[in-house]
C-alpha cells in the first residue's frame, strides 16, 4: 500500500512538473516572438525614417529561386540603386543566428521567402520563390510600395464578393507568388469556365498560370503546350517555349529541341528569352556547324534587353566552344558585372585555365 501511495505520489508530481515545463516553454516562445516582433518594428520604424519600406529576405547560396531573385532585383547592378532609393532590404541566410528564429516566426516553409513590413512592423505581403520575371515582380514590389493590391486588401475583397471574377483573379496571382498553388489552380480554373469567351481579359494569363502551375506541381509539360498550340501570340508565350526548350535540353533531345526553337523564333522573333534559349541550345547540343547563328542570335538578344547577366554568360559560351577565349572572358566579366553568381566566377576560371 505505502509503495502505491508512493507511485501516486511519484506521478502526480511528475505530471505537475511536465505541465509546469510545458506552459514554461510556452512563455519563452511567447517572450521570443515579442523580441522578434519588437525586432521587426524597430527596422522598420527605421526605414520609415528613411521613408523606406522594410522587406525581409530570407534566402540560401543552394537556393536557386533565392539566387535568381538576387540576380534579377536585389544585387543586380542595373536594380539596385532602385531598390534601395525606396526599399531597406534585410537579408538572412542560414548562417545568420537570426535567420531560423524569425523563419519560425513568420511560419514559412521555404528559403525563397521575402516579407514586406509597414511602418508599424506588420506583415502586409508575402512572396515565395521566383519563376525568372523580373517585370512581373518588379511590377509588384511598385504595388506593394503604392498600397495597391497589398494580400491583406486583396483577401479582405475576395472574402466580400468570391462571385467577382476580377476578385478571384487578382486572389489567384496573389496565392500562385505565396506558393498556395492548389487554391491558386482553382481559381485560374473557375475563371476560364465562367468567362470562356474572355469578356474581362483574363483568359490567356489564367491559362499560362494553370500550365505553370501544373509544371512545378508535377513536372508536366502537358498544358504548357497546349498553351502554345491554342494561344494566339501574347506577352506568356515566350516564357512558355523557354520552359519547354530547358526540359527538351535536360533530356537530351536534341531535334526537339531545335524544332520548337524554331517555332518559337518564327512566332517571336524578337523575343529575348527564345533568341537566349535557342542559342544555349545550339551551345549545349554541341551543334559546331551552327555556332555562328548561335552567336547572332544571343547577340541580338543583348541588343534587346542588354540587363541579362545569363545572356552574357551564354554568349561567354559560345565564344569559348567557337576557340575564342579573350572573348569568351570578355562576355562572362560582363554577366559577373551585372551579377557575381558562382557559376559565372568559376566559368571564368576555367575560360582563363584553357
Amino acid at each position: 500500500m505505502k509503495t502505491n501511495l508512493t507511485a501516486e505520489y511519484y506521478m502526480k508530481n511528475r505530471n505537475a512538473f511536465i505541465i509546469l515545463m510545458f506552459f514554461a516553454w510556452v512563455f519563452q516562445l511567447k517572450a521570443d516572438d515579442l523580441k522578434l516582433k519588437d525586432y521587426v518594428k524597430k527596422e522598420a520604424e527605421k526605414a520609415a525614417k528613411e521613408n523606406k519600406m522594410l522587406v525581409i529576405e530570407f534566402w540560401a547560396p543552394s537556393c536557386n529561386p533565392c539566387m535568381a531573385l538576387k540576380r534579377d532585383i536585389f544585387e543586380n547592378k542595373l536594380q539596385v540603386e532602385l531598390i534601395h532609393k525606396y526599399f531597406s532590404v534585410l537579408p538572412f541566410s542560414p548562417a545568420d543566428s537570426i535567420y531560423k528564429p524569425l523563419f519560425s516566426f513568420y511560419n514559412l516553409e521555404f528559403q525563397s521567402s521575402i516579407i514586406y513590413v509597414d511602418k508599424q512592423g506588420n506583415e502586409i505581403d508575402r512572396t515565395i520563390g521566383y519563376n525568372g520575371d523580373r517585370d512581373i515582380y518588379m511590377g509588384l514590389m511598385q504595388e506593394i510600395l503604392k498600397g495597391r493590391n497589398v494580400y491583406t486588401d486583396v483577401l479582405r475583397e475576395y472574402n466580400k464578393d468570391s462571385l467577382n471574377l476580377q476578385n478571384c483573379f487578382i486572389m489567384a496571382k496573389k496565392l500562385a507568388s505565396r506558393y498556395e498553388y492548389d487554391e491558386a489552380s482553382r481559381l485560374f480554373n473557375k475563371i476560364l469556365l465562367a468567362d470562356p469567351a474572355d469578356r474581362q481579359g483574363m483568359r490567356i494569363e489564367s491559362l499560362y498560370n494553370v500550365a505553370e502551375i501544373e509544371f512545378i506541381k508535377t513536372g508536366s509539360l502537358k498544358k504548357m503546350r497546349e498553351f502554345i498550340e491554342l494561344v494566339t501570340k501574347n506577352y506568356f508565350a515566350p516564357k512558355a517555349y523557354v520552359y519547354l526548350i530547358n526540359d527538351l535540353i535536360n533530356k537530351k533531345n536534341k531535334s526537339e529541341c531545335i524544332s520548337i526553337c524554331e517555332s518559337g523564333l518564327k512566332n517571336y522573333p524578337n523575343s529575348w528569352e527564345i533568341l537566349n534559349k535557342y542559342a544555349w541550345a545550339i551551345c549545349s547540343f554541341k551543334i559546331k556547324d551552327q555556332y555562328p547563328k548561335a552567336l547572332s542570335l544571343v547577340q541580338k538578344s543583348i541588343s534587346i534587353n542588354p540587363s541579362r547577366p545569363g545572356t552574357h554568360s551564354t554568349e561567354s559560351w559560345i565564344y569559348f566552344e567557337m576557340g575564342d577565349k579573350q572573348k569568351a572572358i570578355e562576355s562572362v566579366k560582363r554577366a559577373i558585372d551585372l551579377f557575381p553568381d558562382r557559376g559565372f566566377l568559376q566559368d571564368l576560371k576555367t575560360f582563363e585555365a584553357k
